[in-house]
């Protein structure tokens, strides 16, 4: 084989399928180049082929590709039997002169089975063989004219006997069956020896019926071919089992089922089959004269009866395995993308819906996957045409109302989604039809009343759920529709059919009569859906009608032409009063009838008025519509309050317009008596709307505040913030509140006050360090109830002077009875009122919620009206004192203000200037009450706030240096020039020096009181947000980087760090002035520096440690010295005179030398200054403990040197000593 060939094999076992095609691909192609190159005189067509001859009809490389590829069919080895079939079958195609014969006789060599193989290796070469003879079978081989039969009945016979043998081989062995059949038509008798060998015992597996249903299609045409005697016979083929020859027939489908689940039949025969998880190919073959017209007859059992037999009884019964399930949820996705609109309801049996909806509810459900599965490809069905998409749902609510609830999923809800127009109307009718005709016995059980009205009722939520749904395509006339539908069943009763009417809820009587609870149910969705209309964005809008699309940007909840959904809804209610055959279900007082007409009266003007008036005004006006529209629908379920209001809304209204006009006409000098303003009375009236557990009216009030903010007055505002002052009382929600404790704010912090001065420094390394308030309820402590205490003494007849003295009872079995109900009866009532006082609470803490909900809606509209400041100062109070039962409701005034109020861009530009710094400074005096850092932290932003309001973007202009007022030269005149100041200018720096006092004032309170609440990051964010404003601090901050000046070592290091973050901001801004003035402050920084270095020594030697530098803090002042270097090393001074390096060098090293101070990174630090300063002085590299090592480690050697050169002075001496003792001895 030639050398680029050989690499190709081992790419037909790639398990990439595309890598495996492309390699069998080019292998043919060489193939059949070096094939059709070869020259032989040989005949192919003339004698048998044998192994030698076959090697002179072919190319030596084509021959060793043959049997290669024939080797290579046991391989287990990734995909090698696929990829080396596959370019077999291709090799056997090109070479058409080759035999049956041949090709069996080299796949028997290569595939023989012997005696010593070992399991696997058994089962290797079977497969190899049988995908052997499907490369033959599928070559179309057997067409060949020197097809024998005996060629034939050895595939057989192999084929039947693997079957047999292996369960696992059976399915791929009838496989090769069923494709050769069509091939062998002309070999009759071979066909015959199939059905005789295979179906002896007649068709009881799926793999026997799988070629069965094959054959039946050949059959005819077999049989005609061979003798009457030898034909076969079908009834004979098929068994007794079959009670009809034709396999789907009604009689037959029994047994199929039983055959398809591959569970033991009738007659006790079990089928020998392994599970595999996909179907199995006869299920095409069964299912196929169903959806293919040249296969269909009209003999087989109709589809309905074969989906319930087959399928829905025996595979998703609930006594059948997880594995036959799984098949029936693989042969739901099998037939649905074929079933027409009429035959979608077949398949969705009950049996298969409860299987569906289990195992979708739930994740660890077996087949949980499977049926995510299943409903993705109902999605895509649905995707394929609309009317099958509402088939669909109507079937899955059909066999299970709550379908989306208890599968868990949002199956209807997405394909509710994607319904369009028509057919949303459609889904409606559906539901319509549901609601009204509720077939059964008679109404009159209670049981039958109870279903229907739950099913009315979901019939009410599904229209609801379809209108709330933002995937569904929403247009007028079917949310108009369902409007209809609630309005009428909610408050009224149909007298007769009137098929006529334009009310299609008059064509139709409910059967039965409908409940008072259907009823309610229908009022509450209505007054739900009218919360929301009045919330819905305008569908549309029209270019002709500019003045609509002004006023519906403002307002939503109105439709095409400008009307409100409301006021639509009440023309509607009034046309229905007046319909003969309509009857209202309401009545109306006296007083509420004629407070309705009076509304009703002014309504039409309003609405008249609003098409005549200016923008402005049409937007008012439309507010006030909206207001009284409500408040009439409001009637039918809350008459007197109701009433009340539609009284004040119309003083109201009389003020907003009535009285202006009379107020243009006065003279300028009269004065009216002091009363409340109209926008004052309808702040009133939202409150009152607020505290009520309705939707609807909490959206109005947001709609017709923002219409009425701008006109918003510091009472109104206070109004609204007193409501958030409401103790926990329900009595005191609108009444008078209990007298304020002027010491509450004393008591939250009294903790923080009282701590102990002595406390150790690292107590406030951590800056965000929380002083926890005591929230604790006072339940335990709570005084007890007199009253409960009198009831109990009246059940026991306990009077209040009685003791121990007075004589004991005793009670009866029928006085114990009564004394038991009693006291049952006390309890419950104490119960019920701590109930009643709990929801009390909660509903204090929800109107609190929707107030502040309006306060941020006006934040959001008005936030540059001066008025918006005003909130500041009392929120931040609210939330400074602490309350458990209020945390809700903090934790929300804390978001208003640090998410809102403190980040508005829009800021008020007009403002009293006065009035804004005495915000400021009690925002100040708030921040030293912090019970937290988060607190501190809001007060500082809220500064922000304030500062930017009061310089705006005046901080570029200040000028880095003493805030003085610097004449301006004016222009010259005839007398002279002469130089005057700028009044601006002047304005502007008499504020920034109020600014810097204020912050001056807390820096200072921050770095000398020890339990200061105050915050580092509140000086922090100034300085990042106004670096030059910030700048004059700097001599406050240099005055307490001195370790006398500051309270705490902490507090210092923070002098250090907010005093480098200054320089690195201002440095950054590249400001001229700041250089200059930045070297001037360097002997100070020096001196400071060098005064923190020497107090921490001096701190050592008297042993005090409270004022002790530790790393950290340390680190951070070197930071600043180390930047103050460089930027001193710009100037053209000398850096060791600036510096004094004689002094500060051997300062730095004693730090860097001593054990408090042993870090790597401070000495780093260290080194670095004295490079930039100008010292000579190197420190050691590497930890103090890696230095005592090596130090330790020297000595080790030098010792070590010094006794070894001791020693060999010692032999020398020894030497010399012995030498003069001999010479004496001679000597002697």
């Amino acid at each position: 084989m030639s050398q680029p060939h050989l690499p190709l094999f081992g790419i037909l076992a790639s398990l990439d399928a595309s890598e495996r095609n492309a390699a069998a691909l080019t292998l043919i192609k060489s193939l059949a180049v070096l094939q059709n190159a070869h020259k032989t005189d040989l005949d192919p067509m003339e004698g048998e082929i044998t192994e030698e001859r076959l090697d002179q009809l072919c190319h030596p490389e084509v021959v060793y590709a043959l049997k290669r590829l024939l080797r290579g069919l046991p391989s287990d080895r990734e995909a090698a039997r696929q990829g080396f079939s596959l370019a077999l079958t291709e090799l056997l195609i090109g070479l058409n002169f080759l035999t049956v014969k041949i090709v069996l006789e080299l796949l028997f060599r290569f595939t023989e089975i012997k005696n010593f193989m070992k399991g696997k290796e058994e089962r290797n070469h079977m497969f190899g063989r049988i995908f052997g003879y499907m490369s033959i079978v599928q070559s179309s081989m057997l067409t060949r004219p020197q097809t024998t039969a005996e060629d034939i009945q050895l595939i057989v016979d192999d084929l039947i006997e693997y079957s047999q043998e292996k369960s696992y081989l059976s399915e791929c062995c009838h496989q090769v069956l069923v494709t050769m059949l069509p091939q062998i038509a002309k070999h009759p008798k071979s066909i015959k020896y199939i059905a005789d060998t295979l179906f002896a015992e007649g068709v009881n597996t799926p793999d026997q019926l799988y070629v069965a249903m094959a054959l039946k299609e050949l059959l005819d045409n077999v049989n005609k071919q061979l003798p009457k005697d030898e034909q076969i016979n079908w009834q004979k083929i098929l068994g007794k089992s079959w009670k009809n020859p034709i396999i789907l027939h009604s009689s037959n489908l029994k047994f199929l089922a039983l055959l398809l689940k591959e569970t033991s039949t009738e007659e006790g025969t079990q089928v020998s089959s392994s599970w595999r998880q996909n179907l199995h190919p006869v299920w095409d073959s069964a299912l196929a004269p169903y959806f293919d017209a040249s296969k269909s007859s009209a003999q087989i059992a109709p589809f309905n009866d074969f989906w319930n037999v087959v399928i829905d009884t025996s595979l998703f019964d609930s006594s059948s395995s997880h594995e036959r399930k799984f098949w029936g949820f693989q042969i739901f996705e099998k037939v649905l993308p074929v079933l027409g609109e009429d035959q979608i309801p077949l398949v969705f049996t009950t049996n298969f819906m409860r299987c569906f909806v289990n195992n979708l509810s739930s994740e660890d459900r077996f087949l949980n996957k499977a049926a995510k599965h299943t409903m993705a490809a109902m999605h895509a069905k649905a995707d394929s045409n609309e009317a099958v998409r509402l088939t669909l749902i109507t079937q899955l609510l059909d066999k299970n109302p709550n379908f989306d609830r208890l599968s868990r999923s949002k199956t209807v809800e997405t394909l509710l989604g994607g319904l369009d127009v028509s057919h949303i109307q459609h889904y409606l009718q559906y539901l319509t039809k549901a609601f009204l005709q509720q077939d059964g016995p008679d109404s009159s059980n209670m049981e039958r009343g109870k279903r229907i009205d739950i099913s009315r009722q979901w019939t009410i939520d599904q229209m609801f759920s379809l209108f709330r749904n933002h995937k569904v395509p929403r247009e007028e006339g079917w949310i108009k529709s369902i409007l209809e539908f609630y309005l009428v069943h909610a408050f009224f009763n149909i007298k007769k059919v009137d098929a006529k009417s334009k009310y299609v809820e008059a064509h139709v009587l409910p059967t039965p009569a409908l409940s008072a609870a259907t009823r309610e149910h229908c009022r509450n969705r209505f007054y739900g859906m009218m919360a929301e209309l009045s919330t819905m964005a305008p569908l549309a809008k029209k270019e002709s009608e500019e003045d609509t699309v002004n006023y519906s940007r403002k307002l939503n909840g109105t439709m095409l032409d400008g009307t409100f959904w409301c006021s639509s809804a009440l023309s509607m209610m009034m046309d229905l009063e007046k319909a003969k055959n309509f009857e209202s279900l309401t009545e109306l007082g006296e007083e509420a009838a004629k407070a309705r007409k009076t509304a009703l009266a002014l309504v039409g003007k309003i609405q008249e008025k609003s098409k005549k008036a200016s923008k402005e005004l049409k937007a008012q006006y439309k507010a006030f519509e909206l207001l009284f529209v409500q408040m009439i629908l409001q009637l039918h379920v809350e008459p007197e309050d109701s009433t009340n209001i539609l009284g004040e809304l119309h003083e109201c209204y009389d003020k907003v317009f009535t009285t202006s006009k009379k107020a243009n006409s006065k003279k300028a000098g009269d004065d009216d008596d002091e009363e409340l303003q109209p926008i004052e009375v309808i702040i009133d009236i939202l409150l009152s709307f607020l505290i009520k557990p309705s939707a609807l009216l909490r959206h109005v009030s947001e709609q017709v505040f923002v219409i009425f903010a701008d006109k918003m007055t510091k009472t109104g505002l206070e109004l609204m913030l007193s409501t958030l002052q409401t103790k926990d009382n329900k009595d005191d929600m609108f009444g008078e509140e209990d007298e304020e404790d002027e010491d509450a704010e004393a008591d939250a912090h009294s903790q923080s006050d009282d701590e102990d001065s002595n406390d150790e420094d690292e107590d406030e390394e951590d800056e965000s360090e929380d002083m926890d308030v005591d929230e604790s309820e006072d339940d335990d402590n709570a005084p007890v109830d007199e009253e409960f205490r009198k009831k109990l003494a009246e059940a026991l007849k306990v009077k209040d002077g009685d003791d121990d003295e007075s004589e004991e009872e005793l009670l009866g079995d029928d006085e114990m009875m009564a004394f038991d109900d009693k006291l049952n009866e006390i309890f419950k009532q104490k119960k019920l009122a701590k109930a009643q006082e709990k929801d009390a609470k909660q509903t204090l803490i929800h109107f609190k919620n929707k107030v502040l909900d309006l306060l941020e809606l006006y934040v959001k509209k008005q936030s540059s009206n001066e008025l918006v400041l005003d909130l500041i100062v009392p929120l931040l109070s609210l939330v400074l004192i602490p309350s458990a039962s209020n945390k809700p409701v903090h934790d929300k005034i804390s978001a208003l203000l640090r998410n809102k109020l403190a980040k508005i861009k829009d800021y008020p530009r007009e403002y009293d200037e006065e009035h804004v710094f005495e915000i400021l400074t009690q925002v100040h005096e708030l921040a030293k009450k912090s019970p937290d850092a988060k607190f501190a932290g809001l007060c500082g932003d809220l500064s922000l706030l304030l500062v930017k309001v009061l310089i705006g973007g005046q901080d570029e202009k200040t000028a880095v240096g003493e805030t003085k007022v610097e004449p301006t030269p004016a222009k010259k005149t005839r007398k002279g020039s002469k130089a005057e100041v700028n009044p601006k200018e002047a304005a502007i720096k008499a504020k920034q020096d109020r600014v810097v006092a204020l912050y001056s004032a807390g820096l200072k309170e921050f770095m000398t009181r020890k339990n200061s609440n105050l915050s580092a990051k509140m000086f922090s964010e100034f300085i990042d947000r106004f670096p030059h404003l910030a700048w004059h601090l700097s001599s406050t901050l240099l005055e307490y980087t001195s370790p006398k000046a500051a309270v705490k070592s902490f507090r210092q290091a923070m002098a250090f760090t907010l005093l480098s973050a200054l320089v690195k901001r201002l440095a950054n801004k590249q400001t001229p002035e700041f250089e200059q003035l930045f070297l001037e402050t360097l002997p100070l920084i020096r001196n400071s520096l060098i005064e923190t270095l020497e107090g921490a020594f001096e701190v050592k030697e008297e042993g005090a440690g409270a004022k002790g530098l530790n790393v950290a803090r340390l680190r951070e002042i070197l930071k600043f010295a180390l930047l103050s270097a460089r930027m001193a090393k710009r100037s053209d001074r000398s850096m060791s005179e600036i510096w004094k390096t004689e002094q500060l060098g051997p300062l730095l090293q004693k730090i860097s030398e001593d054990a408090r101070f042993n870090s790597g990174a401070l000495r780093n630090l260290i080194q670095q200054l004295l490079a930039v300063i100008g010292s000579d002085i190197k420190l050691p590299t590497g930890s103090v403990k890696k230095q005592e090592k090596q130090e330790k480690r020297k000595r080790e050697l030098e010792a070590t040197a010094a006794g070894s050169k001791k020693k060999t002075h010692r032999s020398k001496k020894r030497k010399v000593s012995n030498k003069e003792a001999s010479t004496k001895e001679e000597s002697d």
